[in-house]
């Protein structure tokens, strides 16, 4: 019961910072949520925004990966995040700052005291585009640098990666093509619709017209809680 916002912001190298922007406690007051521990060895950056979501345990989760677009092929131990805010919609100051050891791996549900799941992508995948949470699953577009390091021209993977929102299991692993996806578009029907740089795969299961991709949504009805009224990018 306050009036104002609460603000989850996402920096570069890792970090989700919290602010109080409610008539309750001090206005502007930060804390510190999670680390993801993103360095200049690791490059595990995050360029991409977020999604978020209030799950069937009522806590308000965050959805986010690692991968540096602006350098495509690039490779990298990138990861993605499920991660919770135990105290919402209070605002508290958090003492000890989580991280992945604060985590289970993906598949295992996190108990109550843990901040969420994690995993390591494989094969210097990255995340390339904002997740999009449709009830009980994410939908992570991903992209996966060719092998081959001498042709800088080459086309990699494109993959969306459908994990269950609450312990991270992978429901659903499919190449749709060469290049790189967009965001998923949830539209009418229970459908997706994924745009995509490159040639799409015939056998993904996906149907494609012209650079637009649209395949059979995975996920329940969309959990009420969080509603988006407007954004922008730059």
């Amino acid at each position: 019961n306050y009036a104002g916002s609460m603000v989850y912001a996402f920096d570069l190298e890792g970090r989700v910072t919290k602010v109080n922007l409610t008539d309750q406690g001090t206005m502007y007051e930060s804390t510190v949520l999670f680390d993801a521990e993103s360095n200049t060895t690791n490059a595990r950056y995050i360029f991409e925004t977020p999604d978020a979501t209030i799950n069937k345990d009522n806590n308000l989760w965050l959805y986010f990966g690692t991968g540096d677009t602006q350098r495509i092929q690039d490779k990298a131990n990138n990861r993605l995040y499920g991660i919770k805010d135990k105290d919402f919609p209070e605002f508290k100051k958090v003492n000890s700052i989580g991280t992945i050891r604060n985590c289970s791996i993906a598949g295992s549900c996190p108990s109550d005291s843990q901040l969420g799941w994690y995993i390591d992508l494989p094969n210097s995948r990255k995340l390339v585009a904002s997740p999009t949470v449709q009830g009980d699953v994410v939908y992570f577009p991903i992209y996966e640098p060719p092998r081959l390091t001498n042709n800088a021209c080459l086309y990699g993977g494109a993959f969306l990666d459908t994990k269950n929102s609450s312990c991270g299991a992978t429901k659903s692993f499919k190449k749709l093509g060469t290049g790189v996806l967009t965001r998923v578009t949830l539209a009418p029907n229970n459908k997706l619709v994924i745009g995509l740089s490159g040639e799409a795969d015939k056998n993904s299961g996906f149907k494609n017209q012209d650079n637009l991709l649209t395949g059979d949504a995975l996920g329940n009805t969309q959990i009420k809680g969080i509603q988006v009224e407007s954004w922008r990018q730059n």
